[in-house]
């Protein structure tokens, strides 16, 4: 094992918190980009405007909206479209906005 000197300690530190900085920085881009996410979700489900809601609350409030608009559209196509339409093209719309 060769031996460490003292030049090549600052260097490894060196190399060390640049390696971190880069992550840190990777790492804020990538939770800046979920939050805008969350926050185009949260613009799309209906709620009260006065409502301050936490990325855990639009989440969950989006994940009912979604649920309740897939039934209103499966009960549409079991009775061949006979009842409002409303519900399933506000689905097929909010299917297509959202990513994946």
């Amino acid at each position: 094992m060769p031996e460490m000197t003292e030049h090549e300690t600052p260097m490894k530190k060196q190399h060390r918190k640049k390696n971190r900085e880069t992550h840190n920085a990777v790492e804020r881009h990538r939770k800046k980009k979920i939050n805008a996410g969350i926050n185009r979700i949260g613009e799309l489900i209906p709620c009260s405007p006065a409502l301050k809601q936490s990325k855990n609350m639009i989440l969950d409030q989006a994940f009912k909206y979604i649920t309740e608009l897939k039934r209103q559209n499966d009960e549409l196509l079991l009775n061949g479209g006979n009842s409002e339409q409303g519900g399933a093209a506000e689905l097929c719309w909010l299917l297509s906005v959202l990513p994946g």
